[in-house]
């Protein structure tokens, strides 16, 4: 089974990065955008599981969730992977990100423990809105990242954290399907 942990989003925060990708999609009609109800802070991306590593991951995000109190996520920028010349993903950023690095590198070390690879890269706290196949002008690109990221630090969208989830991903025709596996709740106090 192929899965991935991360931080769900409030329904208001999908329908305010939902309208940020409408405005995007007018001038980059080539993007593949992500699906509000799909929109998700990926802490780790698993890959293929086996039923003992399931049983294994859900003891451990129980373990890291109460490592850490609940906390607030603000959302101000705004960007692609890996730049404007071959942009792959376009993203949104997270301001403040040390508790949610912390998470992820909390994650990153016990997954490390089951076999789970760690990743070659650092964290980069992110929401993808759009994943890019077809090459988009750069020029193009830049203008409508700008506006968006101009309403977006405008409309000043912030959440609570309140914990996190692991998630079940099946591919499909239309675009990837998300079952929620397991949830666990960060420390109240």
């Amino acid at each position: 089974m192929r899965a991935f942990i991360a931080v769900e989003l409030p329904a208001t925060i999908k329908d305010s990065l939902s309208r940020i990708q409408s405005e995007l999609k007018t001038g980059l009609p080539k993007a593949g955008w992500v699906k509000p109800q799909n929109l998700h802070l990926t802490l780790k991306f698993l890959g293929d599981i086996s039923p003992r590593q399931l049983a294994e991951i859900k003891n451990i995000i129980a373990e890291a969730s109460q490592e850490i109190h609940s906390f607030k996520i603000k959302l101000d920028d705004l960007g692609a992977f890996p730049g404007l010349r071959q942009a792959r993903i376009i993203w949104i950023g997270i301001s403040r990100d040390t508790l949610v690095k912390q998470l992820a590198g909390s994650l990153e070390t016990k997954l490390a423990g089951i076999g789970i690879a760690k990743e070659k890269r650092d964290f980069s706290g992110h929401i993808t809105i759009a994943r890019v196949k077809i090459p988009l002008d750069p020029a193009d690109l830049d203008k409508g990242l700008k506006k968006a990221k101009n309403d977006l630090v405008y409309a000043n969208l912030e959440f609570n954290a309140g914990g996190i989830t692991l998630f079940e991903s099946v591919l499909g025709p239309s675009g990837p399907a998300y079952t929620v596996l397991e949830k666990a709740d960060f420390r109240i106090t």
